[in-house]
């Protein structure tokens, strides 16, 4: 009989609980975000004027990534408009924020697509367009809130369930059981895991945002994603979480309610949980915003993504 990957220790309670720093690093089969991606998205993020000689010098180092990129430019609706045969010429079809989505995208997708080591029983085409979904609509949240640095709000709903792909990792057969089990009985993947005692998803994904060193509002957003009450939230980490870190949860909170309500992709389950109330109530938003964004959310998903290019070219 197989071992189960499961390392343990006990809380102050006694209580016996995963390890999830443990679990976080012993897992090989996830790519890990490379020190030249987290460079490229850090100049991206840093600053509205990308200093584009220099970014596009930092593509060029990665020859895996040039690929990638020049595949997805020329598979562009845009492409029909001009020859793509460099990077300069992909920043000028898709844009310098594609072009860093496709960067932290394509380190992401590693194995998961090409070829797929889970494909009995998991479609991780579906998951990574539902987790693409949850990443565009974030960023339009933020837009109509008038947030000018909306792009990261893209970065943190794409990664949000970014344990999921981790606890896979560390054990395909039992995390195969909690989504089959979370059908089944009709709930969501974090109940399920609750009720089977399976390493918890948003664990394990901040305990890998930690160890891979990404930016700390992804770190929470993984971790806190489901915690959808602040003060809860500000419990378990024993002291408040600023503002900034508590609207990236609340907005890709929201983000995932309306992906899954517009039925984009797949998470693992087919659960509606959000409290939508309580967090248009954390974001000071009327109930109302919730008919005004789905236009727009709508207009942008049928005009098509990098990522179904991405997908198509794998």
């Amino acid at each position: 009989m197989k071992q189960r990957c499961s390392f343990v220790k006990f809380d102050e309670n006694g209580q016996q609980t995963h390890d999830y720093k443990s679990l976080a690093d012993s897992i090989t089969t996830l790519p890990t975000l490379r020190s030249n991606i987290v460079d490229l998205v850090q100049s991206v993020e840093d600053s509205c004027e990308t200093n584009i000689p220099d970014f596009v010098d930092k593509v060029r180092k990665d020859q895996s990534l040039v690929a990638q990129i020049l595949k997805v430019a020329r598979a562009s609706k845009y492409a029909r408009m001009i020859q793509v045969d460099t990077i300069s010429d992909a920043i000028q079809v898709l844009g310098v924020q594609k072009l860093r989505d496709i960067a932290i995208t394509q380190s992401f997708l590693g194995n998961f697509l090409k070829p797929n080591p889970y494909a009995n029983g998991f479609d991780w085409k579906a998951f990574w367009k539902h987790a693409h979904t949850v990443g565009v609509i974030s960023s339009i949240i933020a837009k109509k809130l008038g947030k000018s640095d909306h792009e990261r709000f893209y970065t943190a709903g794409l990664l949000h369930d970014l344990g999921k792909m981790g606890a896979f990792a560390v054990d395909e057969k039992s995390m195969l059981g909690v989504a089959e089990f979370a059908r089944k009985q009709g709930i969501s993947m974090i109940e399920a895991e609750n009720n089977l005692l399976t390493p918890k998803h948003d664990l394990l994904g901040e305990a890998i945002s930690e160890i891979w060193d990404l930016p700390k509002y992804i770190t929470k957003v993984c971790r806190y994603h489901h915690t959808y009450h602040r003060e809860q939230r500000a419990q378990k980490e024993r002291a408040f979480l600023d503002e900034e870190q508590n609207e990236h949860i609340d907005i890709v909170i929201l983000a995932n309610f309306l992906a899954k309500k517009l039925k984009q992709g797949y998470s693992g389950h087919s659960v509606i949980e959000e409290p939508v109330s309580l967090i248009l109530s954390n974001l000071k938003l009327p109930e109302i915003f919730l008919e005004e964004i789905t236009p727009p959310i709508l207009a942008e998903l049928q005009q098509g993504s990098f990522l179904d290019d991405m997908l198509n070219v794998a």
